[in-house]
Protein backbone atom coordinates (compact mmCIF):
# COMPACT_ATOMS: atom_id res chain seq x y z
CA UNK A 1 0.00 0.00 0.00
CA UNK A 2 0.97 3.61 -0.52
CA UNK A 3 2.16 5.82 2.07
CA UNK A 4 -0.02 9.28 1.89
CA UNK A 5 2.04 12.71 0.72
CA UNK A 6 4.02 14.76 2.77
CA UNK A 7 2.60 18.32 2.63
CA UNK A 8 4.97 21.19 2.81
CA UNK A 9 4.01 24.53 4.35
CA UNK A 10 4.77 26.74 1.92
CA UNK A 11 2.68 28.28 -1.43
CA UNK A 12 3.58 28.19 -5.22
CA UNK A 13 0.71 28.77 -7.16
CA UNK A 14 1.47 31.11 -9.92
CA UNK A 15 2.77 33.89 -8.46
CA UNK A 16 -0.19 34.27 -5.88
CA UNK A 17 0.60 35.34 -2.17
CA UNK A 18 -0.90 33.58 0.89
CA UNK A 19 -4.19 35.82 1.27
CA UNK A 20 -5.33 35.52 -2.47
CA UNK A 21 -4.75 32.11 -2.44
CA UNK A 22 -6.68 31.40 1.12
CA UNK A 23 -3.71 30.49 3.37
CA UNK A 24 -4.01 32.21 6.44
CA UNK A 25 -6.92 34.15 8.46
CA UNK A 26 -7.48 37.10 5.95
CA UNK A 27 -9.45 35.57 3.39
CA UNK A 28 -12.64 35.07 5.67
CA UNK A 29 -13.22 38.77 5.73
CA UNK A 30 -13.12 38.79 1.99
CA UNK A 31 -16.01 39.39 -0.52
CA UNK A 32 -16.92 35.14 -1.47
CA UNK A 33 -14.66 34.10 -4.25
CA UNK A 34 -16.40 33.50 -7.78
CA UNK A 35 -15.26 30.11 -8.42
CA UNK A 36 -16.71 28.47 -11.29
CA UNK A 37 -18.52 25.80 -10.78
CA UNK A 38 -19.73 27.25 -7.46
CA UNK A 39 -22.52 29.42 -8.72
CA UNK A 40 -26.04 28.82 -6.80
CA UNK A 41 -28.70 27.04 -8.07
CA UNK A 42 -31.80 29.62 -8.19
CA UNK A 43 -34.83 28.18 -5.79
CA UNK A 44 -37.73 26.76 -6.92
CA UNK A 45 -40.11 28.12 -4.55
CA UNK A 46 -42.76 25.17 -4.93
CA UNK A 47 -39.71 22.49 -4.46
CA UNK A 48 -40.47 22.46 -0.68
CA UNK A 49 -44.46 21.99 -0.95
CA UNK A 50 -43.87 18.45 -0.88
CA UNK A 51 -41.62 18.05 1.94
CA UNK A 52 -42.72 15.83 5.08
CA UNK A 53 -40.60 16.04 8.34
CA UNK A 54 -39.43 12.70 9.54
CA UNK A 55 -39.05 13.36 12.65
CA UNK A 56 -39.36 15.59 15.82
CA UNK A 57 -36.34 16.02 17.27
CA UNK A 58 -32.69 17.54 15.29
CA UNK A 59 -29.26 16.00 14.84
CA UNK A 60 -26.48 18.21 16.53
CA UNK A 61 -23.96 19.09 14.21
CA UNK A 62 -20.59 20.50 14.39
CA UNK A 63 -18.70 21.97 11.36
CA UNK A 64 -15.13 22.34 10.95
CA UNK A 65 -13.26 24.14 8.15
CA UNK A 66 -14.02 27.76 6.45
CA UNK A 67 -11.33 27.84 3.91
CA UNK A 68 -11.18 29.29 0.24
CA UNK A 69 -14.47 27.67 -0.73
CA UNK A 70 -16.07 28.04 2.38
CA UNK A 71 -17.41 24.56 2.48
CA UNK A 72 -18.35 24.65 5.93
CA UNK A 73 -21.22 27.03 5.33
CA UNK A 74 -21.86 25.92 1.53
CA UNK A 75 -24.16 22.71 2.22
CA UNK A 76 -26.67 24.65 4.00
CA UNK A 77 -26.84 22.41 7.22
CA UNK A 78 -27.37 25.81 9.48
CA UNK A 79 -30.82 25.85 7.58
CA UNK A 80 -31.77 22.61 8.23
CA UNK A 81 -35.08 22.40 9.64
CA UNK A 82 -33.93 19.19 11.35
CA UNK A 83 -30.35 20.14 12.80
CA UNK A 84 -28.75 22.65 15.64
CA UNK A 85 -25.57 23.98 14.54
CA UNK A 86 -23.92 23.83 18.05
CA UNK A 87 -20.49 24.16 17.56
CA UNK A 88 -17.60 25.38 14.83
CA UNK A 89 -14.02 24.86 14.03
CA UNK A 90 -11.54 26.59 12.17
CA UNK A 91 -7.10 26.69 12.57
CA UNK A 92 -7.81 30.54 12.00
CA UNK A 93 -9.57 32.43 14.81
CA UNK A 94 -11.09 34.91 12.35
CA UNK A 95 -12.06 32.19 10.10
CA UNK A 96 -13.86 30.59 12.81
CA UNK A 97 -15.40 33.78 13.72
CA UNK A 98 -17.03 34.07 10.07
CA UNK A 99 -18.24 30.66 10.12
CA UNK A 100 -19.80 30.69 13.42
CA UNK A 101 -21.51 34.09 11.95
CA UNK A 102 -23.02 32.53 8.96
CA UNK A 103 -24.01 29.45 11.07
CA UNK A 104 -25.88 31.38 13.56
CA UNK A 105 -23.79 29.45 16.28
CA UNK A 106 -21.72 30.79 19.66
CA UNK A 107 -19.75 27.94 20.33
CA UNK A 108 -16.24 27.81 18.74
CA UNK A 109 -13.34 25.22 18.93
CA UNK A 110 -9.80 26.23 17.95
CA UNK A 111 -9.36 22.65 16.51
CA UNK A 112 -11.52 19.33 15.56
CA UNK A 113 -9.45 17.79 17.72
CA UNK A 114 -10.98 19.55 20.42
CA UNK A 115 -14.09 20.12 18.81
CA UNK A 116 -14.59 15.91 18.96
CA UNK A 117 -14.50 15.83 22.64
CA UNK A 118 -17.60 17.79 22.71
CA UNK A 119 -20.85 15.45 24.00
CA UNK A 120 -23.11 17.78 22.73
CA UNK A 121 -21.94 17.35 19.29
CA UNK A 122 -23.41 13.97 17.16
CA UNK A 123 -21.96 14.41 13.82
CA UNK A 124 -19.42 16.26 12.40
CA UNK A 125 -19.28 17.59 8.62
CA UNK A 126 -15.46 17.75 8.01
CA UNK A 127 -14.73 21.02 4.78
CA UNK A 128 -10.93 20.69 5.65
CA UNK A 129 -7.92 20.66 2.93
CA UNK A 130 -8.03 16.98 1.08
CA UNK A 131 -4.72 15.77 2.78
CA UNK A 132 -6.14 15.51 6.46
CA UNK A 133 -10.01 14.23 5.14
CA UNK A 134 -9.22 10.54 6.02
CA UNK A 135 -7.52 11.41 9.62
CA UNK A 136 -10.14 13.91 10.33
CA UNK A 137 -12.88 11.44 9.92
CA UNK A 138 -11.53 8.59 11.86
CA UNK A 139 -11.01 11.09 14.87
CA UNK A 140 -14.40 11.91 14.10
CA UNK A 141 -15.53 8.13 14.40
CA UNK A 142 -13.21 7.33 17.29
CA UNK A 143 -15.49 9.86 19.29
CA UNK A 144 -18.56 8.41 18.24
CA UNK A 145 -19.91 10.71 16.24
CA UNK A 146 -21.51 10.41 12.56
CA UNK A 147 -19.48 12.39 9.45
CA UNK A 148 -19.70 13.99 6.43
CA UNK A 149 -16.60 15.01 4.35
CA UNK A 150 -15.73 16.93 1.67
CA UNK A 151 -14.33 15.44 -1.17
CA UNK A 152 -12.31 13.50 -2.24
CA UNK A 153 -12.55 10.81 0.77
CA UNK A 154 -8.58 10.21 0.71
CA UNK A 155 -5.50 11.94 -0.19
CA UNK A 156 -3.39 9.59 -2.50
CA UNK A 157 -3.43 7.03 0.05
CA UNK A 158 -4.52 3.24 -0.30
CA UNK A 159 -3.82 2.42 3.13
CA UNK A 160 -5.46 5.60 4.42
CA UNK A 161 -8.36 4.30 2.14
CA UNK A 162 -8.46 0.85 3.84
CA UNK A 163 -7.90 2.42 7.63
CA UNK A 164 -10.98 4.49 7.05
CA UNK A 165 -13.16 1.84 5.89
CA UNK A 166 -12.46 -0.50 8.52
CA UNK A 167 -12.70 2.56 11.04
CA UNK A 168 -16.41 3.03 9.15
CA UNK A 169 -17.16 -0.95 9.73
CA UNK A 170 -15.72 -0.57 13.10
CA UNK A 171 -17.97 2.40 14.64
CA UNK A 172 -21.37 1.37 13.20
CA UNK A 173 -22.00 5.07 12.83
CA UNK A 174 -22.93 6.78 9.25
CA UNK A 175 -20.44 8.16 6.76
CA UNK A 176 -21.49 10.35 3.73
CA UNK A 177 -18.97 11.40 1.22
CA UNK A 178 -20.77 14.71 0.21
CA UNK A 179 -19.90 13.67 -3.82
CA UNK A 180 -21.69 16.71 -5.77
CA UNK A 181 -22.10 15.36 -9.26
CA UNK A 182 -23.94 12.04 -7.64
CA UNK A 183 -27.33 14.83 -6.88
CA UNK A 184 -26.46 16.87 -10.22
CA UNK A 185 -30.09 16.45 -11.69
CA UNK A 186 -28.39 14.38 -14.62
CA UNK A 187 -26.76 12.05 -12.63
CA UNK A 188 -29.47 11.42 -10.02
CA UNK A 189 -31.65 10.69 -12.76
CA UNK A 190 -29.46 7.89 -14.27
CA UNK A 191 -29.38 6.76 -11.27
CA UNK A 192 -32.94 6.40 -11.05
CA UNK A 193 -33.60 4.88 -14.62
CA UNK A 194 -30.92 2.34 -13.85
CA UNK A 195 -32.02 1.09 -10.80
CA UNK A 196 -35.51 0.52 -12.60
CA UNK A 197 -33.96 -1.35 -15.46
CA UNK A 198 -34.08 1.07 -18.23
CA UNK A 199 -29.96 0.76 -19.38
CA UNK A 200 -29.62 -3.01 -18.51
CA UNK A 201 -25.97 -3.27 -17.88
CA UNK A 202 -23.91 -0.26 -18.70
CA UNK A 203 -21.50 -0.90 -21.59
CA UNK A 204 -19.74 2.37 -21.75
CA UNK A 205 -19.55 4.98 -19.43
CA UNK A 206 -17.83 8.43 -19.42
CA UNK A 207 -17.41 10.69 -16.46
CA UNK A 208 -15.48 14.31 -17.52
CA UNK A 209 -14.34 16.64 -14.65
CA UNK A 210 -12.35 19.92 -16.77
CA UNK A 211 -11.27 22.92 -14.43
CA UNK A 212 -8.66 24.78 -16.43
CA UNK A 213 -5.68 26.07 -14.66
CA UNK A 214 -6.00 29.52 -14.78
CA UNK A 215 -8.72 28.85 -12.04
CA UNK A 216 -6.72 27.94 -9.29
CA UNK A 217 -8.00 27.66 -6.04
CA UNK A 218 -6.18 28.85 -3.02
CA UNK A 219 -5.80 25.74 -0.32
CA UNK A 220 -4.42 25.11 2.90
CA UNK A 221 -0.24 24.89 2.98
CA UNK A 222 -0.66 25.17 -0.89
CA UNK A 223 -2.34 21.12 -0.85
CA UNK A 224 -3.96 22.15 -4.74
CA UNK A 225 -0.70 23.47 -5.89
CA UNK A 226 0.45 21.10 -9.01
CA UNK A 227 -1.78 18.10 -7.38
CA UNK A 228 -2.41 14.91 -9.30
CA UNK A 229 -5.26 15.38 -11.11
CA UNK A 230 -6.53 11.76 -10.73
CA UNK A 231 -6.16 12.23 -6.71
CA UNK A 232 -9.45 14.05 -7.52
CA UNK A 233 -12.06 12.13 -9.48
CA UNK A 234 -15.36 12.00 -8.03
CA UNK A 235 -16.76 14.78 -10.11
CA UNK A 236 -15.91 12.11 -12.88
CA UNK A 237 -16.22 8.71 -11.07
CA UNK A 238 -19.31 9.20 -10.26
CA UNK A 239 -20.90 8.72 -13.50
CA UNK A 240 -20.48 4.97 -12.81
CA UNK A 241 -20.17 4.21 -9.17
CA UNK A 242 -23.02 6.67 -8.39
CA UNK A 243 -24.93 5.40 -10.87
CA UNK A 244 -24.46 2.07 -10.74
CA UNK A 245 -23.67 1.43 -6.60
CA UNK A 246 -20.68 -0.87 -8.57
CA UNK A 247 -16.98 -0.22 -8.67
CA UNK A 248 -14.27 0.27 -11.13
CA UNK A 249 -11.71 -2.87 -11.29
CA UNK A 250 -9.12 -2.22 -13.46
CA UNK A 251 -7.80 1.09 -15.04
CA UNK A 252 -5.20 2.16 -17.99
CA UNK A 253 -4.51 5.51 -17.79
CA UNK A 254 -2.36 8.15 -19.43
CA UNK A 255 -1.50 11.91 -18.77
CA UNK A 256 -0.73 14.97 -20.81
CA UNK A 257 1.53 18.07 -19.51
CA UNK A 258 0.76 21.55 -19.97
CA UNK A 259 3.03 24.06 -19.34
CA UNK A 260 2.11 25.71 -16.27
CA UNK A 261 4.92 26.65 -14.09
CA UNK A 262 3.96 24.53 -10.91
CA UNK A 263 3.48 21.48 -13.14
CA UNK A 264 7.15 21.59 -14.24
CA UNK A 265 9.89 18.86 -12.75
CA UNK A 266 10.65 20.02 -9.12
CA UNK A 267 7.91 22.74 -8.86
CA UNK A 268 5.42 21.27 -6.51
CA UNK A 269 5.87 18.20 -3.67
CA UNK A 270 4.03 15.74 -5.36
CA UNK A 271 6.66 15.27 -7.93
CA UNK A 272 3.36 15.86 -10.52
CA UNK A 273 4.20 16.50 -14.17
CA UNK A 274 0.44 15.99 -15.13
CA UNK A 275 -2.24 18.39 -15.51
CA UNK A 276 -4.87 16.19 -17.23
CA UNK A 277 -5.16 12.60 -17.32
CA UNK A 278 -7.42 10.62 -19.11
CA UNK A 279 -8.36 6.89 -17.87
CA UNK A 280 -9.85 3.79 -19.11
CA UNK A 281 -11.57 1.80 -16.66
CA UNK A 282 -12.87 -1.62 -16.59
CA UNK A 283 -16.12 -2.35 -14.33
CA UNK A 284 -17.66 -4.52 -12.39
CA UNK A 285 -20.38 -5.38 -15.07
CA UNK A 286 -17.55 -5.89 -17.57
CA UNK A 287 -17.81 -2.39 -19.74
CA UNK A 288 -16.07 0.29 -20.10
CA UNK A 289 -15.84 3.48 -18.64
CA UNK A 290 -13.75 6.93 -19.37
CA UNK A 291 -12.99 9.33 -16.66
CA UNK A 292 -10.98 12.20 -16.71
CA UNK A 293 -9.75 15.14 -14.70
CA UNK A 294 -8.07 17.72 -17.29
CA UNK A 295 -6.55 21.50 -16.29
CA UNK A 296 -4.56 21.99 -19.65
CA UNK A 297 -8.03 22.82 -21.38
CA UNK A 298 -8.52 26.41 -21.96
CA UNK A 299 -11.20 28.12 -20.75
CA UNK A 300 -13.00 24.96 -19.59
CA UNK A 301 -14.70 24.18 -16.80
CA UNK A 302 -17.51 22.25 -16.57
CA UNK A 303 -18.58 18.66 -14.57
CA UNK A 304 -20.88 15.97 -16.73
CA UNK A 305 -21.10 12.87 -18.15
CA UNK A 306 -23.00 10.46 -20.34
CA UNK A 307 -24.35 6.46 -20.00
CA UNK A 308 -24.52 4.16 -22.65
CA UNK A 309 -26.69 0.65 -21.66
CA UNK A 310 -28.19 -2.38 -23.65
CA UNK A 311 -31.20 -0.77 -23.17
CA UNK A 312 -31.12 2.79 -23.56
CA UNK A 313 -28.41 5.90 -23.18
CA UNK A 314 -28.55 8.93 -21.69
CA UNK A 315 -26.59 12.61 -21.88
CA UNK A 316 -28.16 15.19 -19.66
CA UNK A 317 -31.71 14.90 -18.41
CA UNK A 318 -33.17 12.94 -22.07
CA UNK A 319 -33.60 9.38 -21.87
CA UNK A 320 -33.55 7.41 -25.12
CA UNK A 321 -33.82 3.80 -24.70
CA UNK A 322 -36.15 1.00 -24.50
CA UNK A 323 -38.37 1.68 -21.36
CA UNK A 324 -41.78 3.23 -22.07
CA UNK A 325 -42.54 4.54 -18.42
CA UNK A 326 -39.74 6.13 -16.65
CA UNK A 327 -39.68 6.31 -12.81
CA UNK A 328 -39.78 9.78 -11.39
CA UNK A 329 -36.68 11.31 -11.86
CA UNK A 330 -36.77 14.43 -9.74
CA UNK A 331 -34.61 15.04 -7.50
CA UNK A 332 -35.85 14.93 -3.49
CA UNK A 333 -37.37 18.18 -2.50
CA UNK A 334 -35.61 19.95 0.01
CA UNK A 335 -36.92 21.33 3.16
CA UNK A 336 -38.43 25.24 3.48
CA UNK A 337 -35.60 27.46 3.54
CA UNK A 338 -32.51 25.07 2.51
CA UNK A 339 -31.31 26.32 -0.80
CA UNK A 340 -30.32 23.85 -3.46
CA UNK A 341 -27.17 25.27 -3.42
CA UNK A 342 -23.34 25.36 -6.14
CA UNK A 343 -22.46 22.68 -7.87
CA UNK A 344 -25.83 22.11 -9.99
CA UNK A 345 -28.02 22.46 -6.88
CA UNK A 346 -26.60 19.12 -5.38
CA UNK A 347 -25.16 20.61 -1.55
CA UNK A 348 -28.50 21.18 -0.36
CA UNK A 349 -29.58 17.27 -1.27
CA UNK A 350 -26.51 16.18 0.15
CA UNK A 351 -26.85 17.51 3.48
CA UNK A 352 -30.64 16.89 3.37
CA UNK A 353 -29.40 12.86 2.73
CA UNK A 354 -27.04 12.79 5.31
CA UNK A 355 -29.42 14.42 8.08
CA UNK A 356 -31.94 11.65 6.99
CA UNK A 357 -29.66 8.94 7.30
CA UNK A 358 -29.22 9.61 10.56
CA UNK A 359 -32.62 10.49 11.71
CA UNK A 360 -34.16 7.64 9.55
CA UNK A 361 -31.38 5.20 10.35
CA UNK A 362 -30.25 4.08 7.07
CA UNK A 363 -27.42 3.88 4.44
CA UNK A 364 -26.51 7.49 3.06
CA UNK A 365 -26.49 7.63 -0.53
CA UNK A 366 -22.72 7.95 -0.93
CA UNK A 367 -21.55 5.77 1.83
CA UNK A 368 -18.12 4.97 2.62
CA UNK A 369 -17.90 1.84 -0.17
CA UNK A 370 -19.37 4.34 -2.72
CA UNK A 371 -16.37 6.83 -1.90
CA UNK A 372 -13.63 4.74 -1.75
CA UNK A 373 -15.05 3.25 -5.54
CA UNK A 374 -15.57 6.85 -6.66
CA UNK A 375 -11.72 7.92 -5.17
CA UNK A 376 -9.57 5.38 -4.89
CA UNK A 377 -9.46 4.13 -8.47
CA UNK A 378 -7.66 7.45 -9.01
CA UNK A 379 -4.95 7.09 -6.87
CA UNK A 380 -5.08 3.42 -8.81
CA UNK A 381 -5.13 5.62 -12.44
CA UNK A 382 -2.58 7.98 -11.32
CA UNK A 383 -0.05 5.04 -10.95
CA UNK A 384 -1.12 3.39 -14.22
CA UNK A 385 -0.09 7.01 -16.12
CA UNK A 386 3.72 6.96 -14.43
CA UNK A 387 4.05 3.47 -15.58
CA UNK A 388 3.04 4.19 -19.60
CA UNK A 389 -0.79 2.82 -18.98
CA UNK A 390 0.31 -0.07 -17.75
CA UNK A 391 -3.33 -1.71 -16.59
CA UNK A 392 -3.58 -2.35 -13.30
CA UNK A 393 -6.00 -3.42 -10.89
CA UNK A 394 -8.57 -1.40 -8.84
CA UNK A 395 -9.62 -2.21 -5.04
CA UNK A 396 -12.98 -2.80 -4.30
CA UNK A 397 -15.18 -2.23 -1.39
CA UNK A 398 -18.40 -2.92 -0.03
CA UNK A 399 -20.68 -2.86 2.71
Amino acid sequence: MENSTSRRSFLQAMGLGAAAMGFGGSAAGQEKPKIPGFEEAPVDPDAAKKWQPVSDRKVRVGIVGYGTCRFGAAFGFQDHPHVDVVAVSDLFPDRCAALAKVCHCEKTYPSLEEMVKDDAIEAIFVATDAPSHARHCIEVLKHGKHVACAVPAVWGSLEDADKLYEAVKASGLKYIMMETSCFRADCHAMRQIYQAGGFGKLIYSEGEYYHFHSHQIGSYKGWRVGSIPLWYPTHSTAYYVGVTDKPFTSVSCTGFTADFASYRPGANQYGNVFTDQIALFETAEGGTSRMLMCKGIRGKVIETGRVFGEQGWMEGTEYRGAMQKLPNLQRPPLPPGVPPGGHGGSHGQLSNEFVLSILQDRRPLVDIAAALNMTVCGIVANESARKDGQRLKVPQYKV
